[in-house]
């Protein structure tokens, strides 16, 4: 509440003048702020989370304790200096601009370009992809990728956050396997199922 004297001509108070206003619109925005600054809070500290956000050129330029401890590089020496292509198996960065300057019809760039083409047009990207830890051998992600847009509409930057795929590649594995093993078995030709006799 704001409270003003209101005065004379000589300076003498004849009154106050009392204006309120209902604080409960500014009381539940600050609490959504907090929320939502507690959940971008958890989703960057979290070391089960691989997040990267780069500018709009592709630098990093915020790579959580999840990116530290999934890709084996401190942040210290991945901010401002590399892009997310660089961290990502070269090979399968080409196939995927080659793929993409086929299906659009149009000349996309291996490296950074190819990660990110259809999030820079509004689609939210998800990518399986291999990435390459320091000192550690690849493994394969699962990446999300989001185009991050100034007031004006126009990419400030990207959002890169990635999961490690290799448990989910290790029980596809498993279960090929064991389908292939169940199906040699039951298409043997020596494999004959032989009904129960009863006694009796």
């Amino acid at each position: 509440m704001s409270v003003t004297a209101l005065r004379d001509f000589d300076g003498g108070i004849i009154g106050y003048l009392l204006i309120g206003t209902d604080n409960s619109a500014r009381k539940r925005a600050e609490a959504e702020l907090l929320k939502a600054g507690a959940l971008q809070s958890a989703i960057f500290n979290s070391a089960n989370f691989s997040s990267i956000a780069t500018d709009e050129k592709g630098v990093i330029q915020i790579f959580n304790v999840g990116a530290e401890r999934m890709l084996g590089y401190t942040a210290a020496e991945v901010m401002n200096k590399i892009t997310p292509a660089d961290i990502s198996d070269p090979q399968e960065v080409i196939a995927r601009a080659e793929a993409l300057s086929v299906e659009l019809g149009t000349k996309i760039t291996p490296g950074f370009e190819a990660l990110v083409f259809k999030a820079s047009r509004g689609n939210r990207r998800h990518l399986r992809a291999d990435l390459f830890p320091q000192g550690r051998s690849r493994f394969p992600a699962v990446v999300s990728v989001t185009a991050l847009r100034g007031d004006g509409g126009g990419i400030i930057g990207y959002l890169l956050i990635g999961t490690d795929n290799s448990a989910r590649k290790r029980a596809e594995a498993a279960l090929l396997k064991a389908g292939a093993l169940q199906s040699a078995i039951f298409t043997a030709p020596t494999f004959r199922a032989s009904p129960r006799t009863r006694k009796g």
